[in-house]
């Protein structure tokens, strides 16, 4: 799975750099900065309790990615990354990270959406996030994402979230139950 996803961010990297003036020879640099920011935004997301707001990403086309602010703070830091770690000019590097971040997480997104083997979030946290997704999985598995009990969260549980489509979430009617809950109905 990281190797998927390693490729994933190198061909799309590869694709945005081909289109602009900055330096082939740097794809690869790109790539793992590319990665090492999406990473950092997810973990912080996670970090902050925005578990919804990670989830819902891989559910976005990719125009409207670009306004959502989770993206846009992956963007800001991949900016900052791309300039002071591989030496790219602030504009060119604004650029890519705007094409960039979008594709990957649309891409990932829409691989994950159609039930592609290895693409599900439980696969792609732990891709993106390496040795360091450990503490992420077990905060998506703590949460009691898995909603169809199938041993992986994925967009299937979302739906299922959504819908009430699991034993456990019929009892609690599904979205309705999960907000009852949250303001203290039961």
């Amino acid at each position: 799975m990281v190797d998927q996803i390693k490729n994933v961010i190198e061909q799309l990297a590869s694709q945005e750099i081909a289109k602009s003036s900055v330096d082939n020879n740097l794809t690869s640099q790109i790539a793992q900065e590319t990665g090492n920011s999406l990473m950092n935004g997810l973990t912080s997301a996670f970090q902050q309790g925005n578990m919804g707001d990670v989830m819902s990403l891989f559910n976005q086309d990719k125009n409207s990615l670009v306004s959502n602010p989770l993206v846009q703070q992956i963007i800001s830091g991949l900016t900052n990354n791309l300039g002071s770690k591989v030496g790219i000019d602030s504009a060119q590097a604004s650029s890519l990270a705007s094409t960039i971040i979008p594709l990957v997480i649309n891409f990932l997104g829409s691989k994950a959406k159609s039930g592609e083997a290895g693409f599900n979030i439980t696969d792609i946290v732990s891709g993106l996030g390496g040795s360091n997704s450990g503490s992420m999985l077990d905060a998506l598995g703590g949460l009691g994402l898995d909603k169809n009990g199938d041993g992986k969260v994925d967009f299937q549980d979302a739906l299922a979230a959504l819908t009430g489509g699991s034993a456990s979430n019929a009892k609690q009617g599904g979205l309705g139950g999960l907000l009852g809950g949250l303001f203290g109905k039961k």
